[in-house]
């Protein structure tokens, strides 16, 4: 792993810059924020928009103090720019500098949930939800007002019924299997916000991509999807989905490639006789990050907490035929897995990835699911193989052994998947198998 290069301290004439500015009326605060000008320079502006007057250009690699943040089309950056005769004062678009590549980034990670970009979106699934239920057009209008922890409670009331109850009874094994609380964050996030709208999202297992490119994409995971992908550019940040630690986990078949593992704590109550904290069973598993150096800010061995921007998005990494490694950078995504450590006598490994979609809240993973429908093809296959309709939780989780390729094995009533891949009822069965967990 490449060393990582602590955050620069500000200068004393950009401590007094934050210390001095008033922020204007919206505008999140930013402390000790220092952000590098991109290569290709960003215009310098007196308001937070495209329209707005320019001040000037900063050149590619200026360091610039910023004091405060607004989301809207672009991630404006409040910064020093002492250039202006007028005021210091100035506005600059932060995509074109590294701060959504920064530890700086942390401090406005959760603001983006509310961001009117990120809202509207939410509140579209509020609606049609509501829409579905035959609820009149006064609670669907107000919809249209709610934020905070008021959309929270909604959302979480209207998508828990659209859970399979199989989902509730895995976690009923949430103590024997070491799981931490349910995630309730995305774990990247679009950069500005609006992007949301065109980010397309790809499930886990029997997916469609999977059935028409197995032979390219997944011959060495039994032609299955072995984890979910987030269609986000190079650079996006990438969020721990809780708290934990860092740790050093083998998953992609490219040594080449760089990645993070995030090993959740258990749930706060579970803690160890000095009081520390105890880790979960459970492993999450940030993929194709080869990209910008910035696309590690974290270590093996770090503690982090949920929200905490723990590096960037970026490529896969391919072998050629000739040995050697290709960038495939028409291709930028995250892919991320959801492994177990232990079934409580020996180390899993990474060779049986389970569905990611178990271990989220109701609400997140119906906003998954529509970014997955909002992709412009659907996400399942409804024929052209012998299940019939699939779904994201068709599957809860597969093995790589043995290696024989699903969509060649003919289904029967006794047996509905081949041996080694599991739908929800038989991850169960699978589950109650394991040795009760030892933190």
């Amino acid at each position: 792993m490449e060393t990582l290069v602590p955050e620069p301290t500000p200068e004393p004439a950009e401590r007094l810059f934050f210390q001095k500015l008033t922020l204007p009326p919206g505008a999140i605060p930013l402390s000790g924020a220092l952000v590098t000008v991109r290569p290709s320079g960003v215009n310098v502006r007196v308001e937070p928009s495209l329209l707005a007057e320019k001040l000037g250009k900063a050149e590619g690699n200026t360091r610039l103090a910023a004091a405060g943040l607004i989301f809207s089309d672009h991630t404006w950056l409040l910064v020093s720019w002492p250039d202006s005769a007028a005021s210091p004062d100035a506005w600059i678009a932060g995509e074109y500098t590294d701060f959504s590549r920064s530890r700086a980034y942390s401090q406005v990670s959760d603001e983006w949930y509310e961001t009117e970009a990120v809202l509207n979106f939410r509140r579209s699934l509020v609606r049609d939800l509501l829409r579905v239920r035959g609820a009149d057009g006064a609670r669907i209008a107000q919809a249209e007002r709610l934020s905070g922890a008021e959309l929270t409670a909604f959302e979480d009331s209207l998508t828990r019924p659209t859970i399979p109850p199989a989902v509730a009874r895995f976690w009923q094994m949430r103590e024997h299997l070491g799981l931490p609380d349910l995630f309730d964050l995305l774990p990247v996030h679009t950069a500005p916000p609006a992007e949301i709208e065109t980010l397309e999202f790809s499930g886990f297992g029997p997916n469609n991509f999977a059935l028409e490119n197995w032979p390219v994409y997944y011959e060495g995971t039994r032609g299955l999807h072995n984890g979910v992908d987030y269609m986000v550019p190079e650079g996006s940040p990438l969020i721990a989905v809780a708290d934990g630690q860092i740790v050093p986990f083998r998953f992609l078949a490219n040594a080449a490639e760089r990645s993070l593992a995030l090993r959740p704590y258990l749930p706060e109550q579970y803690r160890a006789a000095d009081g520390s904290r105890l880790l979960s069973n459970v492993i999450v598993a940030y993929g194709h990050l080869t990209g910008d150096p910035t696309s590690q800010l974290v270590k093996v061995g770090d503690d982090v907490r949920a929200g905490q921007i723990i590096g960037t998005s970026g490529w896969p990494v391919y072998i050629r035929e000739d040995g050697g490694t290709e960038i495939q950078s028409n291709n930028a995504h995250l892919h991320l897995e959801v492994h177990l450590v232990t079934d409580g006598t020996r180390n899993l490994g990474s060779r049986t990835p389970l569905n990611p979609l178990l271990f989220w809240s109701p609400r997140w993973i119906a906003i998954q699911a529509r970014l997955a429908a909002r992709s412009g093809h659907a996400p399942y296959p409804a024929s052209g193989q012998p299940w019939g309709r699939l779904g994201f939780f068709s599957l809860g989780g597969f093995s790589y052994e043995p290696s024989s390729i699903v969509w060649n094995y003919e289904p029967t009533r006794e047996a509905l998947w081949p041996p080694g891949v599991y739908d929800l009822d038989g991850l169960i069965a699978l589950a109650q198998t394991f040795a009760p967990y030892e933190a």
